[in-house]
C-alpha cells in the first residue's frame, strides 16, 4: 500500500513537471499541438531542439527553463548529450553544471558506454566539484572576515 501512494506522488510530481514543460512551449511558441502528450524527456528534446536554430534570449529562457526542472531533467539531459554536437552540447553541459551535484553520476555512468567522450564527463564533474566551495572546514582555518572581505 506505501508503494502504491509513493507511486501515485511519483506520478502527480512527473505529471506537474510535464505541465510546467508544457507552459514553456507556449511560451515561446515551439509547439501548439493541444492534443498529444509528450514525456519529460521529449519535452526536454524539443526545447534543445528548438534552441538550435533560437536566438540569444530565446537559448538563455530555454536554458533557465530546463535548469528549473532541477534533477528530474538530468537523465534525458544526459542522454542528449552524447547524441548532440556543438552549441546544442554546450548548453546541455551547462545546464548540468547548474543543476550540480545531482548530474555527477548520471553522467559517470553515461561515459562508461561512451569512453571517447570522457572529455565532457571531466569538465562538467570538474565545473560541479570547482563550483561548490566547502566554507565550513575553510572556517576552521581562517577568520570570516578573511573570507568576507578577501
Amino acid at each position: 500500500m506505501r508503494t502504491l501512494t509513493k507511486n501515485t506522488i511519483q506520478q502527480k510530481e512527473d505529471n506537474g513537471f510535464v505541465s510546467k514543460i508544457s507552459n514553456i512551449f507556449s511560451s515561446i511558441g515551439f509547439i501548439s499541438e493541444k492534443d498529444r502528450t509528450y514525456s519529460l524527456a521529449d519535452h526536454i528534446s524539443y526545447l534543445l531542439k528548438a534552441s538550435e536554430n533560437s536566438d540569444p534570449k530565446t537559448k538563455n529562457k530555454i536554458e533557465n527553463h530546463i535548469v528549473k526542472l532541477g534533477k528530474k531533467a538530468v537523465p534525458a539531459l544526459v542522454e542528449s548529450l552524447f547524441e548532440t554536437a556543438g552549441s546544442t552540447r554546450g548548453m546541455i553541459a551547462m545546464i548540468l553544471i547548474r543543476i550540480g551535484t545531482p548530474s555527477i553520476s548520471y553522467v559517470e555512468k553515461a561515459v562508461q558506454n561512451n569512453p571517447e567522450l570522457n572529455w565532457i564527463s571531466d569538465y562538467i564533474i570538474s565545473e560541479i566539484e570547482g563550483s561548490q566551495v566547502k566554507l565550513g572546514s575553510y572556517f576552521e582555518n581562517n577568520s570570516r572576515e578573511a573570507v568576507l572581505v578577501g
